[in-house]
């Protein structure tokens, strides 16, 4: 039996302008099981067929559509994606023999697959399944992966998401001490696997590093990259000559970051110190001025009542940071809490009272990060590059 999801009369316009979500509010009833392993159609409330996706009957997301319009997807709805998603990759320019080995294959709604995402390092797979209907199809896509790559294949699920969405997860690991090896823009780096950092590191920062490196190396003076994590921005400013500094509150990080550089032979320029973004920062390796500084705090706003607070964080510590910026310098400040937009760094850059500073560029992910047009969620990460004046 098939599952039909009827919108309510007073539902609001659903459609590819409105994005890919249905949320609970929108449905006045679910016939049929609502089984998530099975394509669902979507109509208004006279019966109409407006699209088929996704449903999740306990999420108050109740549907995430993969196709508009009266016509059911194929059969083989699900390979058909997976193989777009790879020849998208491959027409970028990501393959397995370049300077970049690491970089994301399946960016969930972006690439019409909702709850999926897959990261590749080197040989080795990272599939993060965030949904009832991904989790029900998982079999399938381990072993759709499983053929098409050399190395290991780890499933993760994120801590939240199994009960958001009412299923149990089912996770394959390869023990607590497993690493990733991978390739960024000739540099090598070594990342912990799941489970850890998202599915190991920051893949969506790759074309960012590379551009604040070189923006480092043009201004002259150190780069100072709060939020290290495992040292990507102030490895590849190393790499073109410029002295860096990297602030993390994890150990674990640090440590990975230092085994990073030194596996490209920087160790000598750079330095790592253990410290809370948010406090003070009156370590004596922060000292100084700085030509680039790289403010990349975690995600800070979970939902738009954090807004305020996290803005007010920001604020604060952006208005020790800044004046450490040499003139001419440059500020990068991310965000990777949807929530907090581009308006919200801007402010937060008024608000610290710092100096004069203009906005020389607007940054996001790289192209292997896509977004489905309408679907605003998707457009998570934000990068503003300020120079001070």
């Amino acid at each position: 039996m098939s599952t039909r999801v009827e919108l309510r009369r007073d539902a609001g316009p659903v459609g590819p302008h409105q994005g890919p979500w249905v949320r609970r509010r929108q449905v006045g009833k679910v016939w049929g099981p609502g089984d998530p392993a099975q394509l669902a159609e979507l109509t208004d409330h006279r019966g109409q067929t407006l699209a088929w996706g996704l449903i999740g009957p306990d999420s108050e997301i109740t549907l995430r559509v993969v196709s508009f319009g009266a016509a059911a997807p194929p059969a083989d709805w699900l390979l058909r994606r997976l193989d777009a998603a790879l020849a998208g990759r491959h027409a970028l320019g990501l393959r397995d023999d370049g300077a970049t080995t690491a970089w994301r294959v399946v960016n969930s709604e972006g690439d019409g697959l909702p709850g999926l995402t897959v990261d590749r390092y080197g040989d080795d797979m990272v599939l993060q399944i965030a949904t009832a209907a991904m989790a029900a199809r998982q079999a399938e896509l381990a072993a759709f992966f499983a053929a098409r790559t050399r190395g290991r294949l780890f499933v993760v699920t994120p801590a939240q998401a199994g009960e958001r969405e009412g299923f149990t997860p089912a996770e394959q690991l390869h023990g607590d001490d497993a690493r990733l090896e991978f390739r960024e823009h000739g540099l090598q780096f070594e990342v912990p696997a799941p489970p850890a950092q998202k599915t190991g590191a920051y893949l969506d920062q790759r074309d960012n590093r590379r551009l604040v490196a070189e923006l480092a190396r043009s201004c002259g003076g150190r780069l100072l990259d709060v939020g290290c994590h495992v040292g990507g921005f102030a490895i590849h400013a190393a790499a073109l000559g410029v002295d860096a500094v990297g602030l993390d509150q994890s150990a674990r990080a640090l440590a990975c970051a230092r085994a990073n550089a030194a596996r490209s032979g920087l160790a000598e320029r750079c330095r790592w110190v253990q410290g809370d973004m948010f406090a003070a920062l009156d370590d004596a390796a922060l000292a100084g001025s700085f030509g680039v500084l790289v403010f990349d705090p975690p995600r800070v706003a979970s939902s738009a009542r954090d807004v305020s607070r996290a803005a007010g964080a920001m604020t604060a510590s952006l208005g020790r940071l800044l004046p450490r910026v040499q003139a001419g310098g440059f500020a990068v400040v991310c965000s990777c809490s949807q929530h907090l937009g581009g308006e919200v760094l801007d402010a937060a850059m008024l608000d610290a009272r710092a100096g004069a500073w203009t906005r020389v560029h607007a940054l996001g992910p790289g192209p292997d990060h896509p977004v489905w047009p309408g679907h605003d969620q998707g457009s998570y990460l934000r990068v503003h590059v300020y120079q001070r004046r």
